[in-house]
């Protein structure tokens, strides 16, 4: 994969992560999966279609995901509920779509699917489009997995 399909991503979620949540993710060690990968908790992905093609998953536990849902509205949130789901949704959504505009700036015009919310423990989920990155974040409030599978159409 590209490094020139992964900067504008990873930029794009450290700056609403740190904008929008106030919080400060540092990057931990990328690792690339061939077939597929496990993703645990609360995962929103984001299909990519146009000049490059594929999905973006940003993966996370749900007590993560809870904390991220209680910054974003200003209370307490206990309970991953529809609220929880549109929340990390449009996280997600916004991430992607700023990813997309700085992806633009170089020459790929892609659009994006609406955002989907799968939740379970073990998942195996294989990109259609081969190999994926993943990248993990690490925040104060708990880790989120950026995994991008992406190629050029």
């Amino acid at each position: 994969m590209k490094k020139e399909y992964i900067n504008p991503i990873l930029k794009s979620t450290k700056s609403v992560l740190e904008n929008m949540i106030q919080l400060n993710p540092t990057e931990g060690e990328r690792k690339t999966e061939s077939k597929h990968f496990t993703a645990q908790g609360i995962n929103a992905s984001i299909g990519v279609t146009g000049s490059l093609e594929g999905f973006i998953y940003f993966s996370m536990e749900e007590d993560t995901a809870l904390n991220i849902v209680t910054k974003m509205s200003g209370m307490e949130i206990n309970e991953f509920d529809d609220l929880s789901r549109s929340a990390i949704g449009e996280l997600a959504n916004i991430i992607t779509g700023n990813s997309t505009t700085k992806l633009s700036d170089l020459g790929y015009q892609c659009d994006i699917t609406p955002p989907s919310i799968a939740i379970g423990d073990n998942m195996e989920i294989s990109p259609a489009k081969g190999e994926s990155l993943i990248i993990p974040l690490h925040t104060k409030i708990g880790d989120i997995k950026i995994n991008i599978s992406l190629k050029s159409s």
